[in-house]
């Protein structure tokens, strides 16, 4: 099980280093029940990942994977004055979000293809 580590203001809200198997949360979740359990359990979703699958691609699709289901689901969403609160945004920190959401769409749209190909195979 990996420790948590709570710190007053790291880049995201809720982060996983499989390094030192820690979860670190921001520490002004605490006041927010909900959100800080949600978050945590989605934490330690990462590092089960981490645990159970040893091949650095399979790791880094499921890492996507969960990541892109949270965001759908809004399994970890935080509201926007929260948000502001916890950690204000610069423009840049704004715009290498947005770069770093675009980032997953090859990934998944590369597992989209793969998943289908690997069924059309797997049903004939």
């Amino acid at each position: 099980m990996p420790r948590i580590h709570y710190h007053p203001c790291p880049k995201a809200l809720g982060e996983y280093n499989h390094l030192t198997d820690t979860i670190i949360l921001h520490e002004g979740l605490k006041r927010h029940g909900e959100l800080h359990d949600a978050i945590l359990r989605h934490e330690r979703e990462h590092a089960r990942i981490f645990r159970e699958h040893p091949g650095l691609l399979m790791r880094l699709a499921l890492n996507v994977k969960l990541d892109y289901m949270a965001r759908l689901t809004g399994a970890t969403r935080v509201p926007r004055e929260l948000l502001r609160e916890l950690h204000p945004s610069t423009l840049k920190d704004d715009v290498f979000t947005a770069l770093y959401l675009l980032a997953y769409i090859p990934i998944l749209v590369a597992e989209g293809v793969y998943y289908t190909v690997r069924g059309f195979i797997d049903s004939e």
